[in-house]
């Protein structure tokens, strides 16, 4: 983006992009059913560190398990306290090897099969969380990975202990992506996750009209998601954007992903 904007006559900024890149556990093995397991894992990322590994190929930014810069997420400076988005990850950690001690793991865990989609930013987000995982919770993990069409198979199979890929949304209305990420019968909700609490809440969030009310209500749910995590949310993408100054009306400001691009109905060239 810097070469760009170093060019005469061109122009550049990046967008926000309807892509959560993510781990999602089998709650079908022993011990990811347990969510002690799950928070511990979440817990011991470094969400930032992992942005900083991909940034010359992929900007993102760090989130939870609502899109970050919307409405429904909570505050950018309230997550960055929390445990598991802080920028020194050390109080997460210890909160990290002392669920996984109460769940009777407090020496790790060995042997876990960590399935990668193939990707260039997957594969180097994956490396990384390799070494964190191990430094942080001395769980050992062998990495494999696979093509695209082979993953889709495999995770929704289940055959994974952990697995890394990226999945959209059509909306940024949890109604969305709630149902199709974290429902009992999701269509991405690869780990196979359930729990009772989460899933009352999903009828009074579609319904309710009053937006004061549905935002308890989607707290409430991040709340669940926080301590027992469907999945363990890595970083949210952007993506970057050029054109030539002579192209008039492309505004990326109100765009939302990567489709969004190919509307250009009210654009036209100034020259």
């Amino acid at each position: 983006m810097p070469a760009v904007r170093a060019t005469p006559g061109m122009m550049g900024t990046d967008f926000y992009q309807s892509v959560i890149i993510a781990i999602w556990t089998n709650n079908a093995k022993k011990p990811f059913q347990d969510p002690r397991v799950r928070r511990a894992l979440h817990l011991a990322l470094d969400r930032h560190a992992l942005i900083d590994v991909v940034k010359d190929m992929m900007p993102a930014m760090v989130g939870g398990f609502n899109y970050p810069f919307s409405a429904w997420s909570p505050p950018r400076e309230e997550l960055s306290q929390r445990r598991g988005y802080q920028p020194n990850p050390q109080a997460s950690i210890q909160e990290a090897r002392q669920l996984l001690a109460e769940a009777g793991y407090a020496k790790g865990l060995k042997g876990v099969d960590f399935l990668v989609r193939d990707a260039p930013d997957l594969k180097l987000r994956a490396e990384a969380i390799q070494v964190m995982l191990k430094e942080a919770l001395n769980v050992e993990t062998t990495l494999r990975t696979v093509q695209i069409s082979a993953w889709f198979d495999d995770a929704q199979a289940g055959n994974f202990d952990l697995t890394i890929g990226a999945i959209v949304s059509t909306l940024l209305d949890p109604s969305d992506y709630f149902h199709a990420w974290y429902s009992k019968d999701g269509p991405q909700n690869y780990a196979k996750w359930h729990n009772e609490a989460f899933q009352r809440l999903l009828p009074q969030i579609d319904r309710e009209e009053d937006d004061s009310k549905r935002q308890v209500l989607v707290r409430q749910a991040d709340d669940i998601l926080e301590q027992d995590p469907a999945l363990l949310p890595l970083a949210w993408l952007k993506c970057n954007d050029a054109w030539y100054t002579y192209v008039k009306g492309h505004n990326p400001a109100n765009f939302f992903g990567t489709y969004d691009i190919v509307r250009w109905d009210t654009a036209w060239l100034d020259k």
